[in-house]
């Protein structure tokens, strides 16, 4: 469990760095960006540890993985372009709930009733922090409840893939296939870019975000889909928050401070449960 949070903080660190870069680049630029940058890190790491193949049985998982995590950052990136972020961001939080619901039926894993209750309390605390109102009529409504469905389902194939390969191969891959369909979707204007004026920031970043994935490949192996997921919206809803409030100057209402309470409490319990 300890991986997990240490893999929810990268994460956290990640979307920092992320809302640093937004203002000068677009979503999917960054999206293929960031593929390019940490694929040449997950190909080196692959060859110096365990430079070997995966069996046959590792194709259905890692493909079923990589499509949905592919499907699922285009949804999420026009769901971006076409919402507001108040709309978009709180279905993300029913992910932890759907990882567990499949992991339980797919792999046979299944929570405890206290597990259950505390990313459910987490799931709700979450989505009112982060505004309580959903529509289907908003406007990228529907590409977000799409993105939760195939981030809450890439989890699971992903810790199945995980048993027929090694860990930096799988990391690759699924990289690969995402920086692919992003580049050949979204057909993001790459031409041009002043790189350089933010390159500290975009190498600490990739650094952060190939580090999350990595140690979140890692704690699957030990720990149930849900809960990594789980602790990963936690610990980055709640750093989002107080980001905002100390680097940002947002300001924050008596009530999102009690469901950021709520999600710390339960992120802690769950982390020790």
């Amino acid at each position: 469990m300890g991986v997990a949070l240490l893999s929810a903080l990268n994460w956290a660190a990640f979307d920092f760095f992320r809302k640093r870069l937004a203002s000068h680049y677009s979503a999917a630029q960054m999206s293929v960006l960031f593929s390019v940058l940490v694929l040449p890190a997950y190909i080196v790491y692959w060859l110096t540890t365990n430079p070997s193949l995966p069996s046959q049985d590792y194709l259905i998982p890692a493909l079923a993985s990589g499509v949905l995590a592919a499907i699922g950052s285009v949804n999420f990136i026009q769901a971006l372009a076409l919402g507001r972020m108040a709309v978009v961001l709180p279905l993300l939080s029913i992910t932890p709930a759907l990882a567990g619901v499949f992991a339980w039926v797919l792999l046979s894993e299944p929570l405890t009733l206290l597990q259950w209750g505390l990313i459910g309390a987490i799931v709700v605390a979450s989505f009112f922090l982060q505004g309580g109102h959903f529509s289907f009529h908003e406007p990228g409504a529907k590409q977000v409840a799409i993105t939760s469905l195939c981030w809450g389902l890439c989890i699971v194939f992903d810790k199945q893939a995980l048993q027929f390969s090694s860990l930096s191969f799988h990391a690759g891959f699924i990289t690969f296939m995402v920086f692919f369909v992003n580049l050949v979707v979204l057909r993001p204007k790459l031409r041009g870019l002043q790189l350089r004026r933010h390159g500290l920031t975009w190498l600490v970043s990739a650094a952060v975000f190939a580090a999350a994935v990595i140690l979140q490949m890692q704690a699957l192996s030990t720990v149930q889909p849900g809960l990594v997921e789980g602790l990963k919206r936690a610990i980055g809803i709640v750093s989002a928050s107080l980001l905002g409030v100390w680097c940002f100057k947002e300001a924050m209402r008596p009530r999102e401070w009690q469901m950021i309470s709520v999600i710390l409490v339960c992120s802690v319990v769950l982390a020790l449960s």
